[in-house]
C-alpha cells in the first residue's frame, strides 16, 4: 500500500523547538486543542532538540524555528534530516520571505508555518501538518488543492492517477516529500542511486518542475501527503 492511499498520519508526539517560551506555550495550546492527547515535547535550542530527539525516539514530529541562537534552525534543519531521514520537520517562523521558504524546502523541511499568521489559519496550518498534509504559506501554494489542504484518500489517488508514475516511482516521491536525499532514498528502498535519480527525473518531469522545492509546492497544490513513517 502506497502512502497516498492510507488515511492521513496523526502526530501523536510533537517537538517544539523554538527559543522563546511564549511561542512554545502558544503553539503547545493550539495543539492541544486539535488533538488533547498529543504528548509535546520542548526545546529551546538545537542542542536541546537534538538531545530531546535522542530521549524520545518516538516523536513523529518536529516543530522548528529558524532564527535561534548558537545553532540556528537551518543548521539544525539539515542535521536533522542527516541523522533522522524520514522525520517530517517542519519550519514555523516569522520569516516569510519566498527565499526563505524555498530553501527550508531545499533542505528537506515538509511544511513551513508563519507565525504571523492569524490564530484561526495558524491552527487549520498545524492541523494540516499534523495530518500529514503539507503546510505551507498561500503565497507559496496557491491553488484550490493547497488551500483546502491535503485532500481525503480517494481523492488523492485520482490527483495521482493522471501523473503516469510507476509504484517506485510513487514510493520515490513519498521519500522526497519526507525530505530524504538520494542516498537516504536509496538506504530506505534498496536501490542504486542512479535509479534514485532517474526515478526523480521522471517524477521531476511528470510534475513539472526541476527542484525538490517546486516538487513540495506542486505536491500541496495537488493535495498530495507527506506520507511515511520515522524509520528508526
Amino acid at each position: 500500500m502506497h502512502p497516498w492511499e492510507v488515511l492521513p498520519m496523526s502526530c501523536s508526539k510533537l517537538l517544539i523547538c523554538d527559543d522563546h517560551p511564549p511561542i512554545r506555550s502558544a503553539v503547545t495550546y493550539i495543539a492541544k486543542e486539535l488533538n488533547g492527547s498529543i504528548e509535546i515535547v520542548e526545546a529551546g535550542s538545537g542542542a536541546e532538540a537534538l538531545a530531546q530527539l535522542e530521549r524520545h525516539p518516538d516523536i513523529d514530529m518536529v516543530l522548528l524555528d529558524l532564527h535561534m541562537p548558537g545553532m540556528s534552525g537551518f543548521d539544525l534543519l539539515s542535521e536533522l534530516k542527516l541523522r533522522f531521514a524520514s522525520l517530517p520537520v517542519v519550519v514555523l517562523s516569522s520569516d516569510e520571505t519566498r527565499a526563505t521558504v524555498i530553501d527550508a524546502l531545499e533542505r528537506g523541511a515538509t511544511g513551513y508555518i508563519c507565525k504571523s499568521s492569524p490564530t484561526d489559519l495558524l491552527a487549520k496550518f498545524l492541523e494540516h501538518a499534523l495530518n500529514g498534509n503539507i503546510a505551507l504559506p498561500t503565497t507559496i501554494a496557491s491553488g484550490p488543492a493547497a488551500a483546502a489542504g491535503a485532500a481525503p484518500a480517494a481523492a488523492t489517488r485520482r490527483g495521482m492517477s493522471g501523473l503516469g508514475l510507476s509504484p517506485r516511482q510513487i514510493d520515490v516521491l513519498a521519500c522526497l516529500l519526507r525530505g530524504m536525499s538520494n542516498k537516504q532514498i536509496c538506504r530506505e528502498l534498496g536501490l542504486a542511486e542512479g535509479t534514485v535519480k532517474n526515478h526523480a527525473i521522471a517524477i521531476f518531469r511528470a510534475l513539472n518542475v526541476s527542484s525538490r522545492a517546486q516538487a513540495v509546492i506542486e505536491a500541496s497544490r495537488r493535495g498530495l501527503q507527506v506520507g511515511g513513517r520515522r524509520s528508526s
